[in-house]
């Protein structure tokens, strides 16, 4: 069969291939589409994490689009002038990284260079379609300068050339030396060139105690960062991006300067604490050590750095425990302590005998606080912060126990050491029943988990409870390993490096298993109200109960 086309006023005869079916899959295998899962709406999954810098900034219909690093594509809502729930993993998007965020105007897609693909969503907020940098053809994202759109088609820069797209489908439509149509770029990037000379930062009042410089702009703790990208939009709002995540709005009526921040400011959330507000802490980034704070209705964000209180230095944290009006975190050979009343922090180190080592255990029972690394524990009085005797810390110490785990639920003390679990009661006296022999004979012990009617032992072989003998097998959760267990309304929410899993004990099976890559190496898990709270590598992340 022969075809003719028109290309340059002149007729071109080109062999038409009768084989629709093989370009539909080619084209179904460049652009995928992907929801996070069919069961849940957009919004179900919502992940707070760190933004690292900002790269990328465009301005849709309602809101302004900010593109980061760790926490997806912030959106900035104009009309009410706050920050809504962002767009990351949860919502389908599949990369973690995002260099360019693009609102095209002449179709309402937004457009993002993600480490992964290139995604565009006609809604803007969910069904993320994926298309493979290959099929361009470009090796990585790295290679993308900048996007924007002409009249009728999408354009990709490169540090050589043009790529033509559809931009309804994203489809290839060509390699170019220079667009043949005028194009609307996205937002400046700094790293390419320097255009906003005509705003002058001089005649701007910059609040917070910030100072700025034609590089980048200094906190008012003096810590440098510098701009990464810049919007100018039509409403006398300039917007600059920073590396340390923070945003510059600038008020061309007011003649000021806002630094702004969404997200948290803990690159990596170890542990999770929860009383009026939910506490996180974990892994700084090498520079700012940060402990967070949450409302239970996940609006107000609060970042606590070591840069603005006293006797809070940096440190990483790995545990962390809410006692009375005071919340405790145990670092690498210190315990921090904030003390909301007074908005002060306090550090035990080595003086008041810390172990010189990781603290993954702070426990609190009565007046007594104890505090464990793998190798020590020491018991200290909550009030006057001093060591006390301690039966367990004696135990410990003698006989040279590796801790394994350390957890108090109710008026009980549990201690793992080598496959063997030791109960104490209040006063420190060993307990011993008929459970505790089943496990010391059976089964080598790793974890304890629950509460004050329900215990769950994590054993070698799977899981058991202090009520019957029955035996969840390890096979159910894919031998994963368990970092904690949330017993509610009879179900089992299982936190493993492969998951989360929910388990019906009283039927004996699994109700769902997910396994989406934000989830994956779970750390911590709290209920908050309906939410289930978790902690992984991608943030923190709340899922309904009730779902």
């Amino acid at each position: 069969m022969v075809m003719f086309q028109k290309l340059e006023k002149v007729p071109k005869k080109i062999q038409y291939v009768n084989n629709i079916f093989l370009l539909k899959c080619l084209l179904f295998l460049n652009i995928m589409q992907a929801q996070v899962d069919q069961r849940f709406d957009i919004f179900d999954w919502e992940i707070i994490g760190n933004n690292e810098s900002i790269n990328s900034i465009s301005e849709g219909y309602q809101y302004i689009f900010f593109a980061t690093n760790g926490n997806g594509v912030l959106r900035y809502n104009k009309f009410s002038r706050k920050f809504d729930q962002s767009l990351s993993l949860g919502q389908g998007i599949k990369s973690k990284k995002i260099n360019h965020v693009y609102f095209d105007k002449n179709t309402g897609i937004l457009w993002l260079v993600g480490s992964k693909n290139l995604e565009f969503s006609n809604s803007r907020e969910g069904n993320w379609n994926q298309i493979d940098y290959r099929s361009m053809p470009i090796k990585s994202f790295n290679d993308i300068k900048d996007i924007g759109s002409s009249s009728n088609y999408l354009w990709i820069k490169t540090f050589f050339s043009y790529i033509k797209l559809d931009h309804v489908s994203g489809r290839f439509l060509g390699l170019f030396s220079s667009p043949d149509e005028k194009v609307h770029w996205g937002d400046f990037n700094y790293q390419n060139s320097f255009q906003i000379k005509n705003l002058k930062l001089e005649d701007f009042f910059v609040e917070n105690g910030w100072l700025l410089t034609a590089q980048g702009a200094a906190n008012q703790n003096g810590i440098f960062s510098t701009y990464i990208s810049f919007l100018e939009t039509e409403n006398n709002l300039n917007w600059i991006g920073l590396s340390n995540g923070y945003i510059l709005m600038v008020d061309n009526f007011s003649k000021t300067i806002t630094p702004l921040i969404e997200g948290i400011e803990v690159s990596i959330p170890f542990t999770l604490s929860v009383d009026k507000k939910i506490w996180i802490a974990g892994i700084g980034n090498g520079k700012i050590s940060s402990i967070s704070s949450i409302s239970k209705k996940f609006e107000n964000v609060k970042n606590f750095k070591d840069s603005r209180y006293s006797n809070f230095s940096y440190s990483d944290i790995f545990s962390s425990k809410v006692i009375d009006e005071e919340i405790w975190f145990g670092s690498d050979g210190n315990i921090i302590i904030y003390n909301q009343e007074k908005d002060f922090f306090r550090t035990l180190g080595y003086e008041k005998g810390i172990p010189a080592e990781r603290i993954y255990f702070v426990e609190c029972l009565e007046n007594k606080v104890y505090i464990g690394s793998k190798n020590d524990l020491i018991v200290i009085d909550k009030k006057t912060k001093k060591i006390i005797n301690s039966d367990i810390s004696d135990l410990i110490k003698k006989n040279n126990l590796f801790i394994d785990d350390f957890n108090i639920i109710g008026d009980r003390i549990f201690f793992i050491s080598q496959g063997k679990i030791y109960e104490f009661d209040s006063q420190e006296k060993i307990n011993i029943d008929r459970h505790n022999n089943f496990l010391q004979n059976e089964f080598k012990s790793l974890r304890v988990f629950g509460d004050e009617d329900n215990k769950y032992f994590v054993t070698d072989r799977g899981i058991l409870n202090n009520l019957n003998d029955k035996l969840i097998p390890s096979s159910i959760y894919f031998n994963y390993k368990i970092s904690d267990i949330l017993v509610t309304n009879n179900l089992l929410y299982i936190g493993t490096n492969g998951g989360l899993i929910i388990y019906d004990h009283e039927r004996d099976q699994i109700n769902n298993f997910f396994e989406f890559s934000f989830i994956k190496n779970i750390f911590d898990m709290e209920q908050v109200d309906e939410y289930l709270v978790l902690l992984s590598s991608s943030g923190l992340i709340k899922l309904k109960l009730s779902l």
